[in-house]
């Protein structure tokens, strides 16, 4: 108490574990305080303040009688609890404070002089604030109270040095304040035994089912015969076939067949199991017949697909299944997925499926470039031989042929493919071989490729992550079949609007056929102009041609009908040919664009035009920087730049004149500059300096012309004056100089400036059209550009439409109208090397652009009614991960490099953040700099920047790209150092030096001294840079022997880890340096969905956008779930920063920025998504109003900022310091007053509470806070008699009868009677005890029931309450004796399990007390 009392005594006042402690004492010392701040009047902070009252002077009476609602007694411990915190931060009962102008209270030059905690706020050791100290004593335990070591202090030291080197190091900002959020308690010492606890909790029953079936090499043999018979047959050794509804065991292996000519729904499927083989027909194709196949359904009810947990006929889950953990492996087993019944419900089951194909890419994943060679036809490299031993494509086959040795035989696939569903039916035993075939070769892969997956990634979290990210979930409603309809409707109008505007350019530039005038064209002078001649027959042919295709001569056609003035035309009528050519007298190119007569669906006119055709940039009249496009087959598009003077003019001659262009047109309107260096055409209020010119003219000399050898005034040279983003190719065209369009992949062509890759350069002005239709057409494109690229994929989305038997019941009021159905997203759980999730349509969507039709697409995928989407975006996360990196392995502390402080603590509004730094480092934008920064870590070099610069940026020249670039690196990642060896330093001297920055002279001074490079210089490293220490550590880890992430130890793939190479050669060390950024980004994704879900087990996880994750919760839990996603981010982080052995987290990156809670997808609560398809936004559109954006202080304030434990674990909540050892006690000795917010006691009495408060609450529970629809699980039962030990007899609606029991938190406080209505929840393992009562039904829930639909209609007219004279009479357990009135709180609440941890915690904070002070124990009686 010493160290308390003794700063009390000193300050008066102090802050500690989040709240304000001021003290006022009747002591000489502290008089004047006392007088100032009469006690018990202290002045609150909002919620924050706690006034500490000595009362051995002050009785506590008088301040209850002032505050009654405000002040509380609170035993000695309290004091002891404080104590030790003031302690840590304040040790002055052995230290007094020092004395002004004293030698001690100088910064030692040997220490760093961080920013001492001010109250709550604790900052570490170069001025960045860290976690509340309540937060985090709770996430890192005994860890948390650790010294910091004499290096770590030294580290620190540096690091602070380092930053003021840099000019980084500032005074911290406004401190963050404590959002007072209440974590639930751990399942272990600290965060990290924490995950390792949950992992096992949700992966633990799933691999030991994934052991059993890869402990048998091969599944059973399958029968000789196949049933076709409707539905599931299963086929057991020495068994006749028998029907089942489903296959009941908890693990198979399935594979599911498509007849694609029927559709995309299932037609046939296999299963085994470790016991049987299972084979599911369709009626479809027990039905099929030959004859004309039928057409495809455009609409799917869930009731097409396949039946996994359910009986045919119904739409609820068969008993025992829904929480028994079952597992499903299938390779590409996602597909397989999206066609089973159960996974479009609302509601998600125990059932995982596991992917075969997955865990071959976590075992074997390939690079790009190791990908290509293996598809390659030619011969392989011998530097490959290693890695290509153990590689592998996806395919079932190729894996096969890996693991086991053997090639599949996949003949028969074609079948589905191509044939009918007639001709599957009459192959019915061999297409049902080839089914049983694949599941027999995926069983034979999980048997190899499981053990190897389990030793490399052994977390448990591992796992349980490709578990949930398997069960992704996408529920749509009337607004999908809507969009879809839209966005056809408005890219048929426009693609129209868009031909009809080509057509007319293509008319117009027909008509420069007359006077050759397109010679004089800049644009249409290359194309083919040559014409067909109509040539007419002189004599009549002695037989006609009738009903011949092209045939003129129409005998049906009567000349009487035709007028007048036409008639004498009749007689000619021989001469025309029997085959009349297309459009005589048009140009070829003209002819080309239109359709002959007679075609299907003919239109008049070049029909065939469109945005894709080689010569709609010519028609457009496109320009790039002003000078006209043009195509070379070589070198793809480009554009002219015409010479001046006589040297242009005398090629142009020399050329053939049918390829001349007209340079005289050209010099007129092209931006020109003389010989000289002057511009021969200004612009009007130009005025560029000459300095500039000549800078930019010697810039280019010196950099593209000597570089190239370029000649100037040759065919073969450019202008030096050029200064804009055309690619040099070396061609020149009739007096003009050809520059290729910059392309983003660099010296690759460009085969159309139409595509999406230049809507930059539109937008920008750079590559433009002339008049007013090109704008349009371009602007069309520019609409068009999404849809047309994504089309095919939307459109093919099954979806899976509930019946209302699958409805729930909370959704089954809103009427036979609500249209409920689902997509069932196939996410390839891990598609890369990095293990990232891959999916084609929803993981690449965009985010809704008002000029992008379609792009709205997340959007119209909306929450049913009585649910909400929860989400976040992950803030930085592979830029964090990056930085942590490096300030663990460098320094120690967080932000301790130049990079780590930047990503922590830099500032967009003075420029002190990384990508403000970047951007003004090489001269772009902040978001221009943030596609460089993740370029960077990626793995991304100089000409990887360059080309981003140029792209970004396309009138930069190469030189000033490449110096930029340049600048750029050795800002931010330094420059690799090669330094010698200890041993080998003074040798290394003599030979040069034992420092050097090239890879060639490291190697020639080794060589100096008959060595080989590795022998005398260790690893480069990279030094003077931002990012040196970061990049120094993700090399240390992706050149290790075996790379491994260093989160949850995930190991490299095996064919990078066969490849691995020393020396700067090493080809793959940017592929491995990328790995290990993302692939420690993909453990945080993880981390992130186990700890989601134990947070929050009933949220249906919906699909992650690369760093964002969405879940589909209960309306009503909304608020609770966009805390549990705060409070996912938190311990997630927590986790990361443990494993690299920094037990402390900065408060910056605790909590998301903003958790989205919306009905619809989109990734902004607040965005309209206005489109060219929705062009009334979503409020106005579709009646989706506007969500919410929540931070962590807004979502504390609508949850209450307290996480409720999830079932099965711990309900006591951590604490924060001051009131770990409350309890309301009186003693007849000195007490001490606390007083706090009234919620916040509230919250903390409820976790303290005696067990006559318990009683009220558990009442208010069932009378006043239950009134929500029940789950799909829960049933209404009617009350037939009491059995005795708790046990009711119970009716169902149907009629069936069995036992329920009370659960322990109404027995002693309630009690039912015959007749009474309850809500029971199933217990899949009870034989006579079948379930549980979960809630006593009062008239408030019938009503409530009946209101939404709810209630059984067998009984409706039973009425049980006519007896009742009121609630408290029926429900009150009267005759029990109420807890606490005649007996101690140890005797009542023995029999209370939820609390048995809570009352070991009170007898022992008891024991101490009862040793502290021997006369209290006659006194502790509870109030």
């Amino acid at each position: 108490m010493e160290s308390l009392r003794h700063y009390l005594h000193i300050c008066g006042v102090c802050r500690v574990g989040g709240y304000r402690i001021s003290c006022a004492r009747n002591c000489k010392q502290t008089s004047s305080i006392a007088s100032k701040r009469q006690a018990g009047s202290t002045t609150t902070r909002g919620k924050k303040t706690v006034t500490v009252i000595d009362c051995n002077s002050t009785p506590s009476s008088v301040f209850r009688r002032r505050h009654p609602e405000d002040y509380d007694i609170v035993s000695p411990a309290t004091l002891r609890s404080l104590d030790h915190a003031l302690g840590e931060c304040y040790p002055s009962q052995s230290k007094q404070l020092p004395r002004k102008n004293s030698k001690s209270s100088q910064p030692s030059e040997d220490l760093p002089t961080p920013r001492p905690s001010d109250g709550p706020y604790r900052f570490n050791e170069i001025n960045i604030q860290m976690l509340p100290e309540s937060l985090h004593r709770h996430l890192f335990g005994a860890k948390a109270t650790a010294s910091p070591s004499p290096e770590l202090v030294r580290s620190a030291l540096r690091a602070r040095k380092e930053l003021q080197r840099r000019g980084l190091l500032r005074a911290p900002p406004a401190p963050i304040a404590d959002p007072g959020v209440r974590l639930p308690r751990l399942r272990g010492a600290d965060v990290e035994e924490h995950f390792r606890t949950v992992g096992e909790e949700q992966s633990g029953p799933y691999r030991a089912l994934l052991q059993g079936l890869a402990a048998a090499p091969e599944p059973p043999p399958p029968p000789a015969e196949w049933q076709l018979r409707v539905g599931w047959t299963r086929y057991a050794p020495e068994e006749p076939p028998l029907p089942v509804p489903f296959p009941a065991c908890d693990a198979l292996v399935l594979d599911v067949e498509v007849c694609r000519a029927a559709g995309e729904a299932p037609v046939l499927a296999t299963a085994a199991s470790p016991a049987a083989w299972y084979c599911w027909v369709s009626p479809r194709l027990a039905a099929a017949s030959a004859g004309p196949a039928a057409t495809p359904p455009r609409r799917y009810s869930a009731d097409d697909f396949l039946p996994l947990e359910s009986e045919p006929a119904t739409g609820t889950f068969a008993p025992g299944v829904y929480q028994r953990p079952r597992v499903v492996v299938g390779h590409n087993v996602s597909y397989d997925r999206a066609r089973v019944r159960e996974q479009y419900w609302l509601e998600r089951s125990s059932l995982r499926f596991v992917d075969t194909m997955s865990l071959h890419v976590c075992v074997g994943g390939l690079a790009s470039g190791q990908r290509a060679a293996l598809r390659s036809s030619a011969d392989a490299e011998p530097e490959d031989a290693a890695w290509r031993e153990v590689a592998a494509l996806n395919s079932l086959a190729d894996v096969h042929r890996l693991y086991c040795g053997a090639p599949l035989d996949k003949a028969a696939r074609d079948l589905f493919v191509t044939g009918q569903l007639a001709e599957v039916r009459a192959d019915f035993q061999s297409a049902t071989a080839y089914c049983a075939g694949d599941v027999a070769a995926t069983w034979r892969v999980l048997a190899k490729v499981l053990p190897l997956f389990l030793e490399r990634f052994p977390h448990p979290v591992s796992l349980a992550g490709l578990l949930e990210l398997g069960g992704a979930y996408l529920p749509v409603g009337a607004a999908w079949p809507r969009f879809l309809a839209s966005a056809e409707r408005t890219y048929d109008e426009l693609r129209a609007e868009s031909r009809r505007m080509l057509a007319r350019a293509a008319d117009d530039a027909c008509a420069l056929l007359h006077a050759h005038a397109y010679c004089r064209d800049p644009w249409m002078w290359d194309q083919d102009w040559s014409v067909q001649e109509l040539r007419l027959r002189k004599t009549a042919p002695k037989k006609r041609a009738s009903g011949t295709d092209g045939a003129v001569a129409n005998e049906d056609f009567d000349p009487d009908e035709w007028p007048e003035k036409f008639r004498n035309l009749a007689a000619t009528r021989y001469q025309l040919p029997a085959k009349r050519p297309l459009l005589p007298g048009y140009p070829a190119w003209y002819r080309n664009l239109c359709d002959r007569p007679g075609a299907e669906e003919w239109t008049p006119g070049p029909a065939r035009v469109s945005t894709g055709l080689q010569v709609t940039p010519k028609l457009l009249r496109l320009t790039w920087e002003g000078y006209p496009l043009h195509y070379v087959r070589e070198h793809g598009w480009g554009f002219l730049v015409p010479r001046e003077g006589r040297e242009g003019v005398e090629e142009a001659e020399a050329e053939d004149a049918a390829a001349k262009p007209p340079l005289t047109e050209l010099l007129a309107m092209c931006p020109v500059v003389a010989a000289a260096g002057a511009k021969t055409r200004v612009e009007e209020g130009e005025t560029a300096g000459e300095v500039e010119s000549v800078r930019r003219e010697v810039q280019e000399r010196l950099g593209w012309a000597s570089r190239r050898g370029g000649v100037d005034g040759t065919a073969s040279a450019a202008p030096l004056w050029y200064i804009g983003a055309g690619v040099r190719c070396g061609a020149s065209v009739g007096g003009c100089w050809f520059l290729k369009l910059p392309h983003k992949d660099g010296a690759a062509r460009v085969g159309s400036p139409m595509a999406r890759d230049f809507l930059g350069a539109f937008e920008a002005g750079v590559l433009a059209g002339a008049g007013p239709g090109a704008a349009r057409v371009l602007d069309v494109g520019r609409q068009l550009s999404y849809w047309r690229n994504n089309r095919e994929r939307v459109l093919g989305q099954l979806v899976g439409w509930l019946p209302a038997a699958a409805l729930p019941r909370s959704l089954r009021a809103h009427g036979a109208g609500l249209q409920l159905g689902a997509i069932v997203p196939q996410v390839v759980a891990a598609g890369t090397l990095t293990r990232r999730a891959v999916e084609p349509t929803w993981m690449t969507a965009a985010n809704a652009k008002p000029g992008r039709l379609g792009s709205e697409l997340r959007a119209l995928v909306h929450a049913p009614p009585g649910h909400a989407f929860v989400g976040a975006d992950v803030d930085s996360q592979e830029l964090w991960i990056a930085a942590v990196l490096g300030d663990a392995s460098a320094a120690g502390i967080h932000g301790g490099t130049p990079f780590g402080w930047m990503t922590l603590s830099g500032s967009k509004a003075d420029g002190t953040d990384m990508h403000s730094v970047t951007a003004a480092a090489a001269g772009v934008s902040r978001d221009e700099a943030k596609v460089l920064n993740y370029a960077r870590i990626y793995g991304a070099g100089p000409r990887f920047a360059q080309r981003l610069l140029q792209r970004f940026n396309p009138a930069l020249g190469d030189a000033e790209a490449r110096a930029r670039a340049t600048k750029m690196f050795a800002l931010t990642k330094g420059r690799r150092v090669w330094r010698a060896r200890p041993e080998w330093a003074a040798a290394a001297e003599d030979a040069g030096g034992a420092r050097t920055t090239s890879a060639l002279e490291a190697r020639r001074r080794a060589q100096a001294l008959g060595a080989t490079t590795d022998e005398v210089f260790g690893a480069p490293r990279w030094e003077g840079g931002t990012e040196s220490a970061m990049f120094n550590r993700l090399e240390e880890i992706a050149n290790a022997a075996h790379p491994a992430t260093p989160f949850l130890g995930g190991r490299l793939s095996r064919a990078l880890e066969a490849a691995v190479s020393v020396g700067d050669d090493d080809r793959f060390l940017p592929t491995r340096v990328n790995w290990v950024v993302q692939s420690g980004a993909v453990d945080f994704l993880h981390l992130m969905l186990v700890c989601m879900r134990w947070l929050q087990p009933r949220a249906r996880f919906c699909l992650s956008f690369h760093d964002e994750v969405r879940y589909l919760v209960a309306e009503r839990d909304r608020h609770r779930a966009a805390l549990a996603l705060h409070a996912t981010n938190l311990l997630a982080r927590a986790f990361c920063a443990q494993r690299l052995g920094l037990t402390d987290l900065p408060a910056a990156v605790a909590f998301f920025a903003s958790v989205e809670v919306d009905a619809a997808l989109r990734k902004d609560a607040h965005h309209d998504c206005a489109t060219p398809s929705n062009p009334h936004g979503l409020r106005r559109g579709y009646g989706v109003a506007p969500g919410e954006a929540l931070d962590v202080y807004k979502t504390v304030a609508r949850a209450g900022g307290v996480l409720r434990a999830p079932r099965g674990a711990s309900a006591a909540f951590a604490a924060p310091i001051e009131e770990i050892s409350v309890k309301r006690k009186r003693t007849d000795r000195s007490c001490t007053l606390v007083s706090t917010s009234r919620c916040q006691l509230q919250m903390f009495f409820k976790s303290q509470m005696s067990a006559f408060t318990k009683r009220k609450h558990v009442e208010r529970e069932v009378l006043e806070d239950t009134l929500q629809v029940p789950t799909e699980q829960q049933k209404v039962v009617r009350v037939l008699a009491g059995r005795g030990n708790n046990l009711h007899e119970v009716e169902e609606p149907n009629g069936a009868r069995y036992l329920a029991s009370m659960p322990t938190k109404f027995r002693r406080h309630f009690w039912i009677k015959r007749g009474d209505f309850i809500l029971v929840e199933p217990i899949p393992e009870g034989d006579k005890v079948k379930a549980e009562i979960a809630l006593i039904l009062t008239h408030d829930h019938q009503r409530f029931y009946r209101a939404n639909g709810c209630w059984p209609q067998e009984f409706e007219g039973i009425d049980a309450t006519k007896e009742v004279k009121g609630e408290e009479d029926l429900f009150v357990n009267v005759n029990r004796q109420i807890p606490g009135e005649h007996s101690s709180e140890s005797e009542t609440d023995s029999d209370d399990d939820d609390d048995d941890e809570e009352d070991s915690e009170d007898k022992e904070t008891n024991d101490t007390e009862e040793s502290d002070s021997s006369d209290s124990d006659s006194n502790t009686q509870e109030e």
